[in-house]
């Protein structure tokens, strides 16, 4: 196991560091100090190559200008709150409205534009590096002094595990993600891609994307992932909550955890890699973007978090920290060949 730390560009005055964890297989995992943003993640194909499994900027300066959250760790809040507004103890708090009508991932001073303070390790089966800022009371509208910390860790079995922890002073809704954009496949779309999600409902939404608080059942739409589907397998199929994105950007409602069962997979026939991806929150986004332009962008997402909007729907699992009850969230990227 290595880690190695070399300079990737000046942000505001300040130095931007790349660090790369390997292991004995020949994966690589080259991480920013910058957004917590995974720059690469390389795996070997069938062929012995290391295949790039995200889409990645050359420069910092792409980063910085980049409005997708490109590989990055998401917050305050990962995904929308409805109007830039929620109650909370009998306070209403009014946040930035950086997505149409809605706060989205965590509105202006986000987690992603952040230059994090890193501390790299290494041992005898794994590389880790420990990434941690603080967000002070009232940043971007929300509550209380937080301590964040997010932990990778690359171990011999071509594992990437995220460990996601964070503190308050004050209650306050909190939900981290990692929005990496995943390519397994070397097409330039993301339609040949197999993808599984163990999910039985997604959450309804209007218009605007914002949940209605109503959940629908996947079966027979193009939710329906249940088993590893062709992207495009499933975008041939017709359904109002899809043709709203002509794509997905949708909140899947995970299934209770089954011991060694993963939440969601994805497979590349060309490349022979499969993603298992594990985790603790309650919901995944799957983001493609428009699955019928020239212009798609040939990757996808898959990003573990609570459901959009929780803070202002309590029918939804509980995303509210607490002194004495911190966030605590577990995502676990497995990489084999099949």
């Amino acid at each position: 196991m290595k880690v190695e730390a070399s300079d990737f560009g000046v942000v505001d005055g300040e130095n931007v560091t790349l660090y790369t964890l390997s292991n004995s297989q020949g994966m690589q995992a080259k991480i920013l100090n910058y957004g917590g943003i995974i720059h690469e993640l390389n795996v070997p194909d069938d062929q012995g190559k290391l295949h790039a499994c995200v889409q990645s900027y050359s420069t910092i300066d792409g980063y910085v200008d980049d409005p997708s959250y490109r590989n990055a760790i998401v917050g305050r809040f990962a995904n929308r709150i409805g109007h830039g507004t929620f109650t909370l103890e009998g306070t209403e708090y009014h946040l930035d409205k950086n997505g149409g009508e809605h706060n989205l991932h965590g509105g202006i001073p986000g987690f992603h534009k952040k230059l994090w303070k890193a501390k790299a390790e290494t041992h005898a089966d794994s590389a880790s590096l420990s990434l941690s800022l603080s967000s002070p009371d009232g940043e971007g509208g929300f509550p209380g002094n937080v301590n964040v910390e997010a932990i990778y860790t690359l171990d011999d079995a071509n594992t990437l595990s995220l460990s996601l922890n964070a503190t308050t002073d004050k209650a306050t809704p909190f939900s981290l993600t990692q929005h990496a954009y995943f390519t397994l496949s070397k097409d330039k779309t993301v339609g040949s891609t197999f993808v599984q999600i163990d999910a039985k409902k997604v959450t309804d939404a209007d218009n605007t994307l914002l949940p209605t608080g109503s959940l629908v059942e996947v079966a027979d739409t193009p939710f329906d992932f249940s088993v590893l589907t062709r992207v495009n397998e499933n975008s041939a199929k017709s359904h109002d909550l899809y043709n709203l994105v002509g794509g997905y950007d949708h909140n899947f409602v995970l299934n209770e955890s089954v011991a060694g069962k993963p939440q969601a997979q994805v497979f590349a026939e060309d490349t022979h890699l499969q993603m298992d991806l594990y985790t603790d929150l309650p919901g995944i986004q799957f983001y493609t973007g428009r699955l019928q332009t020239d212009s798609q962008l040939g990757a996808l997402c898959l990003e573990p978090q609570h459901f959009p909007d929780a803070p202002n729907k309590p029918q939804f699992p509980d995303c509210i920290i607490y002194p004495d009850k911190p966030f605590t969230a577990e995502i676990r990227y497995q990489f084999k060949l099949i």
